[in-house]
């Protein structure tokens, strides 16, 4: 349930449309049929469509020296075509490898359906983005979750007690079989900087956040080899790539979560026998109307910042799980473009995170009892 007032969420609809205009114009921009395709109509098209094109700059831009400002616009729309195109072909290449360099996916197929054959868990199942896949997967598959609803096997478990994990997975092995779909989304936020974080709140976020999920892929992973098939999801963060002041801790473990995404992909290509049947995703959500998010709403509103619900979340792997494919998806889609920030210059970082002019705004996340923060 979203924790915006009624008023706030109206203005969220305002704010968007506003936004409109800009979005526009910046797919344009880096879409190469749009520049590419404007590029021929300037060079090669019939000269009547391009004085069209040309009329509404003449007052403005090609009032003077109009041959040599012409000269210029082709070269811009050149570059912002082959730019568009090798962004293209770097994303087609990149989501060819992450799942695992085939355009299908190679071992026994998933039986997801009315039979419910497969055996999907899921951590952090009674809220947020948990809650809304329970729900999606409860349709298809046996769910064993941490919550109580039909078609879901609760058991109830604190994952940053490891032997009590391992335990747990014994018995689910005996009562349902090994889970062929892993899901690790539990996860917890301070919102506090180092030094005002305590040594047990610290270690307790990486048990959830990171260790967790170690111990479940440890578990797991060899029943999902010998069935060569199954797919491990690794709920990470837009927070993957970048070190947020007051968020650190949050940070770095999304950082590894990625980064075992990326490595238990590798080790299945390379490592274990059958290991191409399995599929990695990493999820990095940007901001959602989860527990994580408790508090901070009327600074993260004041900065033009609407969270989306966490269904969203939950269909793109729902979506993503059915379809048997391997991944890096961000949530929403028009995010993708920030997960680069971390190769900019770093005085691009600076000022873009405010650290140039000072800007201390806290976006004040969760409450005083970390305990309540589990997306």
């Amino acid at each position: 349930m979203s924790s915006f007032t009624a008023p706030e969420q109206a203005t969220r609809p305002i704010a968007r449309v506003a936004h409109l205009p800009i979005d526009a114009l910046k797919f344009a921009l880096n879409e190469p049929i749009v520049t590419g395709g404007l590029l021929y109509l300037l060079t090669r098209g019939p000269s009547h469509i391009r004085d069209k094109m040309l009329q509404p700059l003449q007052p403005y831009l090609l009032s003077k020296n109009r041959d040599a400002r012409l000269k210029s616009l082709v070269v811009i729309l050149q570059a912002l075509t082959a730019l568009g195109l090798a962004k293209r072909v770097n994303r087609a290449l990149n989501r060819l490898a992450l799942n695992n360099w085939t355009l299908g996916r190679p071992g026994t197929p998933f039986r997801f359906g009315s039979t419910k054959e497969e055996v999907v868990l899921i951590t952090g199942g009674s809220s947020g983005f948990g809650f809304e896949m329970v729900k999606l997967f409860a349709e298809k598959a046996r769910v064993i979750v941490l919550d109580i609803m039909p078609g879901v096997f609760y058991y109830e478990c604190d994952v940053t007690d490891t032997p009590a994990v391992v335990s747990l997975c014994h018995e689910i092995r005996r009562s349902h079989g090994n889970p062929t779909v892993l899901i690790n989304n539990a996860g917890i936020g301070i919102g506090k900087t180092v030094l005002e974080t305590t040594n047990e709140q610290c270690e307790k976020l990486f048990k959830v956040n990171l260790i967790s999920h170690f111990v479940l892929i440890r578990e797991f992973l060899p029943g999902m080899l010998q069935k060569k098939r199954g797919h491990i999801v690794t709920i990470a963060s837009m927070a993957s790539f970048v070190a947020a002041p007051g968020l650190l801790d949050y940070c770095c473990s999304k950082v590894g979560a990625l980064y075992l995404s990326d490595g238990i992909r590798a080790e299945c290509l390379s490592r274990y026998p059958g290991g191409e049947g399995i599929c990695t995703t990493s999820v990095h959500p940007s901001w959602h109307t989860t527990g994580i998010l408790k508090g901070a709403e009327k600074t993260l509103n004041k900065h033009g910042i609407y969270p989306d619900p966490p269904i969203n979340v939950a269909r793109v792997v729902f979506n993503q799980v059915l379809a048997g494919k391997s991944g890096r998806i961000h949530v929403p889609a028009s995010e993708e473009g920030k997960a680069g920030a971390r190769n900019w210059p770093l005085w691009v970082q600076d000022i873009l995170m405010g650290y140039v002019f000072k800007r201390k705004d806290s976006f004040g996340f969760g409450s005083n009892d970390d305990s309540k923060m589990i997306k």
